[in-house]
């Protein structure tokens, strides 16, 4: 794990060689923003299964939720004939969105439902030409915060210990962990790295259900 927390580093320190990262100042070429963003996000992938090897030497305890009795339905009844008249209220949301932190568990993309106004929204988008550069703030934010976990990746490996540890307590299955596929630009040690990293996972998951 050692090793590769510091070839993680490494790549990180090309990247900010590359681009100057650290900073989100100044604008990048469309093409060197896709890969740099590609190679970001296979940093993020390693980063978060090294987190989970590191998390299963640490043994958490954690309590689920306890529902009380004024809340439980009485024998007989339904939820809906129990539920409150009121609609609930909307969640308040802050004033300042909070900064992108660092995802513990893959984040699924959610793909817009094809409606009647697809091709109207996909010709408006295309309709004018695209700009040749781009800002590369949002990486420079996705940089810092990988690097703030490689600073301190025993305090983010016990919070993946806990995130696992609620997972498991709901019975949820094991996480499933492939083999990256975009592994174009990555160095040896990297794509080294990605190809032992499921099979080592799986060892240290191995306790958990597993729908077969």
């Amino acid at each position: 794990m050692a090793a590769g927390l510091r070839a993680l580093r490494e790549e990180m320190a090309d990247l900010d060689f590359i681009a100057g990262l650290s900073s989100g100042d100044g604008g990048l070429g469309r093409r060197l923003y896709a890969q740099l963003r590609a190679r970001l996000i296979l940093i993020e992938t390693l980063l978060r299964r090294l987190l989970v090897l590191m998390a299963a030497s640490i043994e958490v305890s954690v309590k689920m939720p306890v529902i009380p009795e004024a809340a439980k339905p009485l024998s007989g009844t339904s939820a809906n004939q129990i539920a409150p008249s009121q609609p609930p209220s909307a969640p308040s949301h802050p004033k300042h969105p909070r900064k992108r932190g660092f995802p513990y568990l893959p984040r699924l993309r959610e793909r817009t439902p094809p409606g009647s106004d697809l091709f109207a929204l996909l010709s408006a988008e295309h309709s004018g030409p695209r700009p040749a550069f781009r800002s590369k703030t949002p990486l420079a934010h996705r940089y810092c915060t990988i690097m703030g976990v490689l600073r301190r990746p025993e305090r983010a490996a016990r919070r993946m210990a806990f995130t696992l540890a609620r997972l498991r307590a709901a019975g949820a299955p094991r996480p499933l962990c492939l083999t990256p596929l975009n592994l174009k630009r990555a160095s040896e040690e990297i794509s080294l790295i990605a190809a032992t990293l499921p099979e080592r996972v799986a060892r240290a998951l191995v306790g958990w259900y597993d729908t077969g």
